[in-house]
């Protein structure tokens, strides 16, 4: 009787919400080598086309604008096809610096309490691993993905990650404020960007970079810090549950979704500027940010940042 009451407790969540331990059929050791992957593709998830396309999509266009930049008679085509040859470790590396990030991120215990709300579907509030598993995987990837950075020779840009994922998670800095929470995003999306344009060029150091592409990467900085918070929106439910600072929470959410939108107006004109682009190149990036101001159906959506 006694061992069936603590089985039963041990399948359920603690005073702060946090899974115990997995259900019983989950212990198995039978969990397949597919249940695992899934396992990991779960915790990225969300993040694929926030974090994983942009990255890679900035990293082949700076790379191509380096390539112009370094010799304004060489071919598209060719650049193309000798980006295309590293994209395998920019996917890599990118995602591997994802999942060390959504771990140490989501086996929080405030993090399971949101995504218990929001994301029901993810690892551990579906208790398809627990906090310590999870941890435990965390300990195990952490040299992996050092000696993967060292290899492709963006140890430093490597290093700063794993300090701004510690400022973020462990020392709570995803809940100091939203400008807080909104800078150190910023700054850890910009450095995965600059490491993906070095590895796609396949740098020996970033320094080799021009300087027109560092003050873009500058400017990225800015860009994400003041509009980021279009994250935060669908979120509410969940921050508010586990008393998070973000931006629509502490000014509102109309409030945001009008400030994020003067601010991708004003970002609009003043990037293609860094790029000394032409009048189609303003037309270009103005129609496509207009677009994510304008629902289908006419009314008011909140931008998806730059």
């Amino acid at each position: 009787m006694e061992k069936a009451e603590k089985d039963a407790k041990a399948s359920t969540y603690d005073d702060k919400h946090h899974p115990t331990c997995l259900p019983p059929h989950q212990h198995s050791l039978k969990r397949s080598w597919i249940f695992h992957l899934h396992t990991l593709w779960l915790f990225t998830k969300s993040d694929l086309k926030t974090v994983m396309a942009p990255t890679t999509i900035f990293a082949i266009c700076c790379g191509l604008a380096e390539h112009a930049a370094q010799d304004p008679s060489s071919n598209i085509q060719t650049n193309l096809l000798k980006l295309f040859t590293r994209l395998p470790y920019v996917l890599i590396w990118t995602w591997s610096n994802l999942l060390l990030e959504d771990l140490a991120n989501q086996r929080l215990p405030a993090s399971i309490l949101e995504d218990s709300l929001n994301k029901p579907w993810r690892p551990l509030p579906s208790n398809r691993i627990s906090p310590d598993e999870t941890r435990h995987l965390l300990l195990w990837l952490l040299p992996v993905v050092a000696l993967l950075s060292w290899h492709l020779n963006v140890a430093n840009e490597s290093i700063l990650g794993f300090v701004l994922i510690w400022m973020y998670n462990d020392l709570e800095g995803s809940g100091e404020g939203w400008f807080i929470r909104n800078a150190l995003n910023a700054i850890a999306l910009t450095n995965w960007d600059a490491a993906a344009t070095s590895i796609i060029l396949k740098r020996n150091g970033s320094a080799e970079l021009t300087n027109r592409t560092w003050v873009w990467f500058y400017a990225v900085v800015a860009v994400i810090t003041t509009t980021v918070q279009v994250q935060d929106l669908p979120d509410m439910q969940g921050d508010r549950a586990a008393d998070r600072k973000t931006m629509p929470l502490v000014v509102g959410e109309n409030v945001t979704r009008w400030l994020t939108a003067a601010v991708v107006i004003v970002w609009s004109f003043a990037c293609p500027r860094i790029w000394d682009l032409e009048v189609s190149g303003y037309v270009l990036i103005m129609t496509t940010r207009l677009a994510t101001l304008v629902r289908v159906d006419g009314g008011f959506v909140y931008p998806a940042g730059l």
